[in-house]
């Protein structure tokens, strides 16, 4: 008759449980991988389009790792944006006549700075501003589209060294 014969099933069972559920650390290593692959594809979609003047939008764009809750669990998750101040913005001044003024009295409306975010210079170039003339390229959502693939695979290398790490 045949006989079974296991070895190490207990370290299975083991490594199992652990496999059930990933550390902490290794969730944020995947989702700074992914991270990084998508602030790349940001940074050149910008560049392709033809949108880097100074290259302050460019230099601008970071991963930023957050913890959140949802349906009473904690979730890691990574946005990717535009931060920082893109330069200032002069209004411009205008002088008006009082209606019922006899003499010319005068005041003035502007002529103040407007500090000017990358993240709305981001904004405009994505969604355009149709008063302005300001067409929208949607640099974002095709960085985005692009680099899905890319960015999963980034990801999954990370989880794969994990699950050699524990020798499965």
């Amino acid at each position: 008759m045949a006989q079974f014969n296991a070895k190490g099933i207990d370290g299975l069972m083991l490594s199992m449980a652990e496999f059930e559920e990933i550390p902490d650390a290794v969730v944020e290593q995947m989702l700074e991988a992914g991270g990084e692959v998508v602030v790349a594809a940001h940074k050149q979609s910008l560049q392709s389009l033809g949108l880097v003047d100074t290259q302050a939008l460019m230099n601008s764009i970071k991963a930023h790792s957050k913890v959140g809750m949802r349906d009473g669990m904690r979730q890691r998750y990574v946005l990717v944006y535009p931060t920082g101040k893109h330069g200032t913005r002069n209004r411009r001044k205008v002088t008006k006549t009082y209606k019922r003024s006899k003499h010319g009295t005068t005041y003035t409306i502007g002529g103040d700075t407007v500090d000017v975010t990358n993240s709305e210079v981001g904004f405009i170039h994505e969604y355009g501003a149709p008063r302005k003339g300001i067409p929208a390229k949607q640099w974002m959502k095709k960085a985005n589209e692009a680099c899905a693939a890319q960015m999963v695979n980034a990801e999954f290398s990370v989880y794969d060294q994990w699950l050699k790490s524990l020798d499965l």
